[in-house]
């Protein structure tokens, strides 16, 4: 009778245990997800602060949002650790620009260039006045601009299954997985065949919008994923009024 509800016990916990540490890992990384998104609400407005007294000069919005989400890249205690990270961000940038992607991602909404002809005459139309007090004219001078980071999902296990059920749920296919194996879910039937693995080759085509003009291509995700590279899209938006003169060629066509 012991010996039976012994082996009962070692089967339970050879079915119990590994989903725990699944699940313990899943909640590991949403919590780090979590916090990705805060770093990129403060980097929307370290871009914007930058932004606003910069002419709305997109490279130097795009260094004030890198260096504010270098915290959640690599370690941030010291200047030498700082250099090093930053060092570490721009080659992962490197090897993701064949794919087509960035880590971070600047898109201004406003100001926009149709503005710049009726608010900008006297400045030849290619800057505003910043501090025009005319009722347009202040709308025109708010920047309102975009943060996309592209957040490496590194929890082992984690990675690979949220990013596979962010890209079937984008892809239409999430509602035909199956199956109990939280590691191995299936499409279609218990006995179909792999989810995750069919999910991005199926959703391959598709370009995600979100409010940029090229989207997020899942095709250029789903390459990285095959190099052991597993990110999601963290986005932020933010508005300020601009402190100095934006300029047409920076601007929302």
């Amino acid at each position: 009778m012991l010996r039976g509800e012994d082996g009962q016990a070692v089967v339970e916990a050879a079915i119990v245990l590994p989903a725990m540490v699944f699940l313990l890992l899943l909640a590991l990384q949403l919590t780090q997800l979590q916090q990705a998104r805060i770093l990129a609400e403060y980097a929307a407005s370290a871009a914007a602060r930058a932004g606003i007294v910069m002419d709305g000069d997109p490279a130097r919005m795009k260094q004030a949002a890198t260096l504010a989400v270098l915290s959640g890249s690599g370690p941030f205690d010291g200047g030498s650790a700082i250099a090093r990270t930053l060092l570490r961000f721009q080659a992962e940038d490197a090897v993701l620009r064949p794919f087509g992607l960035e880590q971070v991602r600047v898109y201004v909404h406003n100001p926009v260039a149709p503005d710049f002809a009726r608010w900008g005459r006297h400045l030849d139309g290619q800057e505003i006045d910043f501090d025009d007090v005319r009722p347009g004219a202040t709308e025109a001078t708010l920047l309102s601009l975009q943060i996309r980071w592209l957040y490496e999902l590194k929890v082992p296990f984690a990675n690979r299954m949220i990013q596979a059920i962010w890209v079937a749920a984008k892809g239409g296919l999430l509602q035909s997985w199956r199956g109990w194996d939280l590691t191995g879910p299936r499409l279609g039937s218990q006995t179909g065949p792999d989810a995750i693995a069919t999910s991005h080759i199926l959703a391959a085509g598709i370009a995600v919008p979100d409010g940029t003009p090229e989207g997020i291509p899942i095709a250029a995700l789903a390459a990285a994923a095959r190099a052991g590279r597993y990110y999601l899209p963290v986005q932020a938006f933010y508005t300020m009024r601009m402190q100095s003169n934006p300029y047409r060629k920076w601007a929302h066509p």
